[in-house]
């Protein structure tokens, strides 16, 4: 049983597999939570619907590989180039939660 007020939030992992995950209401908990799953600073690209995509400010540099999964929603919504790519996990969930 959850005891803390929290938000949904879909993952996408590296190998384009989509899961719902629970994120902690409060900004700083789920900060630390972001980071935790992406693995590393977290970037944020804007996706219509008042969404955003989280992904590892530094995943092109390290191990990640491409997230395909990501990387085409991320190029449906024109949100990067259509020569970029996303690397490693994803996490989408409602923009107002990183403001």
């Amino acid at each position: 049983m959850m005891t803390e007020a929290t938000v949904l939030a879909t993952l996408i992992t590296q190998n384009g597999e989509v899961d719902s995950i629970f994120l902690p209401e409060d900004d700083e908990s789920r900060l630390r939570q972001l980071q935790g799953v992406v693995g590393g600073y977290i970037e944020a690209v804007s996706l219509p619907g008042e969404r955003c995509m989280v992904i590892n400010e530094n995943g092109k540099d390290g191990p990640h590989m491409i997230n395909h999964t990501a990387t085409a929603i991320a190029h449906e919504a024109e949100a990067i180039m259509s020569s970029d790519y996303i690397a490693g996990v994803a996490v989408i969930l409602p923009a107002e939660m990183l403001q």
